[in-house]
């Protein structure tokens, strides 16, 4: 269906042959126009960042619940998932970064160093 809107301009091009070109013009660019404005709507939907699912997750931030040593417990948006941490040990508590998945299990990495400048 979303490719009919796509040939929109070209669907109306009959008009051409059944009205005379001062009625058939302001018509067929009215139609260019609503294409237009279609295929801008289009394109920012398709770049828009994936708001749910599992890509949603990458690069998320979440709370260690059971210590991951090589495996353990992480929050993510209430909700209790697995995680194991590519060999590295994670307490709980600490803040980890969601990088991707095996099976139903998250992969997760340590946040990076951020320079936290308070009172300057």
């Amino acid at each position: 269906m979303c490719h009919l809107i796509l040939f929109l301009p070209a669907f109306t091009l009959p008009i051409f042959w059944f009205l005379p070109l001062s009625s058939a013009l302001p018509l067929y660019l009215f139609f260019l126009a609503i294409s237009f404005f279609l295929y801008l709507k289009v394109f920012q939907a398709m770049r828009r960042r994936v708001k749910t699912g599992r890509e949603a997750m990458l690069g998320r931030k979440a709370l260690v619940i059971k210590d991951i040593d090589p495996e353990g417990k992480i929050e993510y948006a209430s909700e209790i998932w697995d995680a194991a941490g590519n060999g590295k040990r994670f307490l709980k508590g600490d803040r980890i970064i969601i990088r991707g998945f095996q099976g139903l299990s998250l992969i997760v990495e340590e946040i990076p160093f951020e320079k936290n400048i308070i009172g300057r």
